[in-house]
This record gives C-alpha cells, sequence and structure tokens, in this order.
C-alpha cells in the first residue's frame, strides 16, 4: 500500500503566493489600486477572531463593492499607471470606497442587535397569540381545562368546578396526550 502523504496547509500560500507575483507583473496598475483600495479588508483579515470571519466577509464584500467602480474605470481608461494615480489620489474615491468598508463594519457591530430585538419581539407576539388562544380554550371547555393542563405540569391544579366537567376536560385531555404520545413513537 502506498503511504498516504500528509495535507500541506503550504499549498495554498503557494497558490496565492503566485496569483500575487503574476498580478503584479500583468497588472500593476490594477494590483496598485487593489493593495490601496482593499486595506480595510487586510485591517478586518487581522483583526477577526470570530470561528467564521464574520467581520472580514461583512468589510471585505462592501469594500470591494466601494473599489469596483474606479477598477471599472482603470480597466475602461487604458490601463495606464499615470491613471492609476489620478484614481488613488482622488479624493472622491478614497471617500467611496472607505465609506463602503465603513458600512460593512456598522454592519457586522449593528445587525447582531437588531436582530436579537425582531427575535424578541416575534417571541412576545406569539406569547401574546398562545395567551389569546389559552383564553379562547377556557372559555369554550371552561376552567377544568385549565386545571388539567396545570396537573399534567405537574403544578398544584387549580380548584375544579362543582358541576362535575372537570372529568370531562381531564379525560379529552388525557386521550391527546395520548394520541400525541403514540404519533411521536410511530415517528
Amino acid at each position: 500500500m502506498a503511504a498516504k502523504r500528509p495535507k500541506s496547509g503550504g499549498t495554498k500560500v503557494l497558490m496565492i503566493s503566485v496569483g500575487v507575483l503574476v498580478l503584479l507583473l500583468a497588472a500593476l496598475p490594477t494590483a496598485m489600486l487593489l493593495a490601496i483600495g482593499l486595506a480595510p479588508t487586510m485591517v478586518a483579515l487581522i483583526v477577526d477572531l470570530t470561528p467564521g470571519r464574520y467581520l472580514t466577509r461583512c468589510v471585505g464584500g462592501l469594500n470591494v463593492a466601494g473599489l469596483a467602480p474606479f477598477i471599472h474605470k482603470l480597466w475602461l481608461g487604458g490601463h495606464t499607471m499615470a491613471l492609476a494615480f489620478s484614481i488613488v489620489t482622488d479624493m472622491y474615491a478614497w471617500l467611496v470606497i472607505y465609506s463602503a468598508s465603513a458600512i460593512g463594519w456598522l454592519l457586522f457591530l449593528g445587525l447582531p442587535g437588531a436582530v436579537t430585538i425582531f427575535r424578541q419581539l416575534n417571541a412576545k407576539r406569539r406569547i401574546y397569540f398562545l395567551r389569546e388562544r389559552q383564553r379562547a380554550l377556557i372559555e369554550e371547555w371552561g376552567e377544568s381545562i385549565a386545571a388539567a393542563a396545570d396537573a399534567r405540569r405537574g403544578a398544584e391544579p387549580a380548584a375544579a368546578p362543582e358541576d362535575g366537567s372537570s372529568s370531562i376536560a381531564e379525560g379529552v385531555a388525557q386521550r391527546e396526550m395520548a394520541r400525541r404520545a403514540g404519533a411521536a413513537s410511530r415517528s
């Protein structure tokens, strides 16, 4: 049997190095614009410690989006070093590229809080809906259904009504529990 070679992380680094070298030799103006324009992404890559590198993804995606119009302008304008220097020295270009990166930072910092608030509001709405449903069931079946539910949860049951309806409600609750248990065991 042939011995398995250990996986090396060096091939990935080598591929990236060759790609950067080819980019520098073949497209120096584009490489210069990318090196200066992608600085926020490089900073995010260095400081990002999250497991999925979500900061780098947010900042990098929007950084590339802010840089894309200027790369397009460079490619359509003749792809010269003079045009690359004019783009790099244009304050409007800096404003657009770095503002897009800043929006990526703000998304990374702000969206988790916004999602938390949304989920809390959704949970409160669900609780309200379930309590309204519980009130409707109590109106339809009487207080005895609440006592049966308390007994099923192991809580102290509420006082049963004296009209004998608690045994009917408890029977219905027990049949429902048995039906659910049977359905759960079949699946």
